[in-house]
């Protein structure tokens, strides 16, 4: 076999290893996005399952601005048997969201574990570790921007100014110990190590000029606002490029009457 056969078949053998290489990477590389899909299906089928056991609508007669609310009765029980770190539920008007919160006391454990401790990509939406409840006079409840939508997501939409002005930013915190409308006052990007995060904080001028800053950070002029002694909860999630952070600020409006 001449010299020159034997080159051309060393450089068939070597394209032909290449090429398979590079199929093997490709379908690793779809069998990572197959895996991550039925994740992120899991995770909504989860919580819509959810949904159906432990909320029910209760028809009240309402008038103004919140004529379309109609507030959640929460069965708390059975939700803490399934996720005993369960300490409310968040539901807005105006987006699709609508989930529970959990704490447990650090900021990592329910990064990527759903309410009752599974593991999934969306994770749960959970309370600072360093807050001790949702009452805290700031609280900040952290959530994923999900891809396919869900989580914290849709906050997204509040960066439009337009979209604020058709939908007001209304939503309902529900406790054990009760239920409160909240709207938000100010939506913005922030860097992870904001001072925003800040909490611990009594009524006083610190805490007053720290609502400055929460107003004056927004990216558009909301009409709503917050008062010195105002009870604020912070919604947070990551940018698409997960670099920096979407926020979302909103005071406490005013208690629920679940009847």
């Amino acid at each position: 076999m001449s010299s020159s056969n034997q080159t051309k078949k060393k450089k068939i053998s070597g394209i032909t290893i290449v090429q398979i290489l590079l199929v093997l990477v490709i379908l690793a590389a779809l069998a990572v996005i197959g895996l991550r899909l039925l994740d992120y299906k899991k995770g909504k089928d989860s919580y819509d399952a959810l949904r159906q056991t432990a909320l029910q609508t209760t028809s009240q007669e309402q008038t103004g601005e919140e004529a379309a609310f109609e507030p959640l009765q929460i069965d708390f029980a059975a939700l803490q048997e399934q996720g005993p770190d369960i300490i409310g539920w968040i539901d807005f008007d105006s987006v699709e969201i609508s989930y529970p919160i959990v704490y447990s006391g650090d900021n990592s454990y329910y990064l990527r574990r759903l309410w009752d401790g599974s593991y999934n990509q969306a994770g749960t939406l959970f309370l600072e570790g360093n807050n001790q409840s949702l009452n805290d006079l700031h609280a900040i409840v952290y959530g994923h921007n999900m891809r396919n939508g869900t989580m914290f997501a849709p906050l997204k939409e509040y960066l439009d100014p337009a979209f604020f002005a058709e939908n007001g930013g209304w939503f309902t915190l529900y406790t054990p110990e009760g239920a409160w409308r909240y709207q938000l006052f100010s939506i913005h990007e922030a860097d992870p190590d904001d001072p925003l995060y800040t909490v611990g904080f009594v009524v006083g001028d610190e805490y007053t000029a720290f609502l400055k800053s929460l107003r004056d950070a927004r990216l558009y002029d909301t009409g709503v606002t917050v008062y010195s002694d105002d009870q604020v909860l912070t919604l947070s999630t990551c940018t698409d490029d997960a670099a920096g952070r979407i926020v979302a600020h909103a005071r406490r409006a005013e208690p629920v009457d679940l009847g």
